[in-house]
C-alpha cells in the first residue's frame, strides 16, 4: 500500500509551512505627551512578552519551559532527523512551523499514534505499559501554545528535557542480521520475510527481542516470529527472503516480538519465557514503505535475549479468530444465507462477530498482552470475555489503522494479571467499511487495478480481510 496516517499525508503534502506569526514591534518614538508615550511602552512591554523576553516567563506556555519536553517525550522518537515520520520536531522553528497541525492531531488523538481506546462500550479495568497517548493537561499546554502564537521563549530558562526513552534491549545474547539488503523503491510498500538462522543446538526460553531497523525512514513495521519447525527455510530464497503480507507466511510460526517506530522492546513479564526449541529459525515479517525519493537499502537486524534456563513461567502469544462459518462465526447482517464471512460491496458499517470458548480444562491463566488485527477494510475491532454471565470488554480499537498495527501490554505483573479460564467466552466484533468513503480501500483497489469496491472475503492478500485476536498468556511450568 502506498497510504499514509492521513495526519502524516496532510502534513507532508501541505503546499507551504505554517508559519508562526511574527509578534514583534516597531516601538519608535515619535515624540507626543506622557500619556502616548506611557501608552506606547506598554503596548511596547505586551508585544515583546508574546515573542519572549529576557525571563521568558511574560508568556506561558513557550517552547522552551513548556512545549519542548512534552515533544521530546512522546513526539521527538519518530519525528526527528533522518526518521520516519516526514518532519523533524527538534527545535522551535521546526515545531512552530507545524504547530496549527499539531495541535489538531494532538487534539484529536491521531497522534502520538495508539489504536487501543476508552470508549462508550470499552472501559477495561486495566492500563497499558509504554501508553503512548498525551494527557488532557498536555494537551491542553500545546492548545494554549498554538493559541498564543507559538512562542519561543528564553532559552537561557529552558526546562530540562527528558532524557530520551530508552529503546535498548538490556543485554541481549545474540543480534542477527537479514543475510542480504532489501532494495525498497517505486512507490508500493513491500511485505517482504526474511528466514534467519540463530543456530541453536538447544532448546532456549526468550524473554525479550528488539528489532534494530538499518534504514528507519522505509521500515514501517515488524513483526517477528519463532519457526519451530523451520518451515520457513523450505520456502525462502538463496537470499533467506520470500514475499509475505502482514504475517509469517508459513504454518506452525508463533509470534514473539512486534516493532514500530519508537516502539520500546518486546519483553516478557518478569519469571515468564517464551519456548524457542533446538533448531528453530527466526522469522522477520517487515512492511516497507518507500520514501519516494528513490531506491533505499535496508539490512536491519533482531537483538534476542533467552536463558537456558526455564522460567517460573511459560508463556505464549497466539492468534484466534479468522472464522470462515460456523459455529464460531455468528451470523450476521448481510449472510447470504448461513454465517458466512463475506464483505459486501458498498456496505459501510459491516461487522462479522467471532465468538469460541476457552476449553473446560484451562485452569485460570495470566493474560498479560492483547493485540487487533484487520486489513484494510477493517475500521473497528472489539474484544471482548464473558464469564458467568458478566461481559468485560478487553480491548477495542476503534480507529483501526493498518499502517499503525502493534500490540498492547497490560500494565501489571504476574499475578495481577487479568485471568483466562475455562468456560470462558471470548467474543470478537470486526467492522469494515468496503465503500469510497474508506480512504484505505481506495488505494487498495487502484493497487489491483479496480475504481469500484468488490466483494471482500478471507484471506492474506491486500484486497481480502481479517478478523483476528492477538493475546499472550503466562502459566506456571
Amino acid at each position: 500500500m502506498t497510504s499514509k496516517p492521513r495526519s502524516l499525508l496532510t502534513l507532508a503534502l501541505s503546499c507551504a509551512p505554517l508559519l508562526a506569526p511574527s509578534l514583534a514591534c516597531s516601538g519608535d518614538d515619535t515624540g507626543g505627551n506622557d500619556d502616548e508615550a506611557e501608552a506606547t511602552a506598554e503596548s511596547d512591554e505586551s508585544e515583546a512578552g508574546s515573542e519572549g523576553t529576557e525571563t521568558g516567563e511574560d508568556l506561558r506556555p513557550t517552547w522552551h519551559q513548556d512545549i519542548a519536553p512534552i515533544v521530546y517525550n512522546n513526539c521527538v522518537g519518530c519525528h526527528n532527523e533522518g526518521g520516519i515520520a516526514p518532519f523533524a520536531l527538534e527545535d522551535h522553528s521546526q515545531a512552530a512551523a507545524w504547530s496549527e497541525l499539531i495541535d489538531e492531531v494532538v487534539a484529536s488523538g491521531e497522534m502520538p499514534p495508539w489504536g487501543a481506546l476508552e470508549t462508550d462500550e470499552c472501559q477495561p479495568e486495566y492500563g497499558w505499559r509504554n501508553d503512548a497517548r498525551l494527557s488532557d493537561a498536555d494537551k491542553q499546554l500545546i492548545a494554549d501554545w498554538v493559541a498564543a502564537g507559538s512562542p519561543e521563549g528564553d532559552p537561557a530558562n529552558a526546562a530540562a528535557l527528558p532524557e530520551p526513552p530508552n529503546l535498548d534491549l538490556d543485554s541481549p545474547t545474540a543480534t542477527f542480521q537479514n543475510p542480504t539488503a532489501f532494495n525498497v523503491g517505486g512507490s508500493e510498500d513491500s511485505f517482504i520475510c526474511y528466514s534467519l538462522d540463530p543456530g541453536l543446538e538447544q532448546d532456549v526460553w526468550v524473554t525479550g527481542v528488539q528489532m534494530l531497523p538499518d534504514n528507519e525512514q522505509v521500515v514501517h513495521h515488524v513483526l517477528i516470529y519463532a519457526d519451530e519447525a523451520a518451515n520457513s527455510a523450505q520456502v525462502a530464497d538463496a537470499d533467506g527472503s520470500y514475499p509475505c503480507f502482514g504475517t509469517a507466511g508459513v504454518s506452525g510460526a508463533k509470534l514473539i516480538g512486534t516493532w514500530v517506530p519508537g516502539a520500546f522492546p518486546t519483553e516478557m513479564p518478569d519469571d515468564v519465557g517464551l519456548p524457542l526449541p533446538a533448531g528453530s529459525r527466526i522469522i522477520l515479517a517487515y512492511h516497507y514503505h518507500p520514501t519516494g525519493m528513490g531506491n533505499e537499502i535496508d539490512q536491519s537486524s533482531v537483538a534476542v535475549r533467552w536463558t537456558e534456563e526455564p522460567p517460573a513461567y511459560e508463556g505464549l502469544i497466539d492468534l484466534v479468530g479468522n472464522f470462515t462459518s460456523g459455529p464460531n462465526l455468528l451470523a450476521g447482517p448481510n449472510d447470504p444465507g448461513s454465517p458466512s464471512f463475506v464483505i459486501p460491496a458498498d456496505i459501510a458499517d459491516h461487522t462479522e462477530t467471532m465468538r469460541f470458548s476457552v476449553p473446560d480444562a484451562v485452569p485460570g491463566i495470566d493474560l498479560f498482552t492483547l493485540g487487533t488485527h484487520m486489513h484494510y477494510v477493517g475500521t473497528d475491532m472489539r474484544v471482548s470475555l464473558e464469564r458467568d454471565g458478566e461481559e468485560k470488554c478487553l480491548i477495542q480499537t476503534p480507529r483501526w489503522d493498518f499502517n499503525w498495527q502493534r500490540v498492547y501490554n497490560i500494565d501489571a505483573n504476574i499475578g495481577q494479571f487479568p485471568k483466562v479460564q475455562g468456560g470462558d467466552e471470548i467474543t470478537l466484533r470486526c467492522t469494515y467499511d468496503n465503500t469510497l468513503d474508506n480512504p484505505f480501500l481506495v488505494d487498495a483497489l487502484a493497487e489491483q487495478g479496480y475504481d469500484a469496491p468488490v466483494d471482500v472475503y478471507m484471506g492474506e492478500s491486500s484486497l481480502d480481510e481479517m478478523c483476528l485476536l492477538i493475546f499472550g498468556l503466562a502459566y506456571p511450568i
